[in-house]
């Protein structure tokens, strides 16, 4: 392959890279949305829970506590997943600028 090939096939995929990561950021700021949303309505939920529920007792109240709380676990379950997930989308990010510059 001619120089004139090689420098186009590397333009081609600084492109793809860049394409790539630009992928990945608008994804990592589509997590970063979902976690804001979530954040936002555990704390509706919290807010109602302080409102309304201090008044139940008995076996309403244990049903409702356990949910709660099954909730919450839930919730630290999708936090923690959804922050692995932007991690290794960051960590691509890294890795395809450096492939990038490589090309240059």
């Amino acid at each position: 392959m001619n120089d004139d090939g090689k420098a186009f096939e590397r333009e081609f995929k600084r492109k793809t890279y860049a394409e790539d990561i630009q992928s990945l950021e608008r994804y990592i700021r589509d997590l970063s949305d979902a976690m804001t949303e979530l954040r936002h309505e555990s704390l509706t939920i919290l807010k109602a829970h302080q409102l309304y529920m201090n008044d139940w007792q008995g076996q309403a109240r244990q049903m409702y506590d356990a949910l709660l709380d099954d909730l919450d676990d839930a919730e630290y379950r999708v936090y923690d997943s959804l922050s692995n997930v932007k991690q290794q989308a960051t960590e691509e990010i890294e890795r395809l600028r450096l492939k990038a510059e490589e090309l240059i």
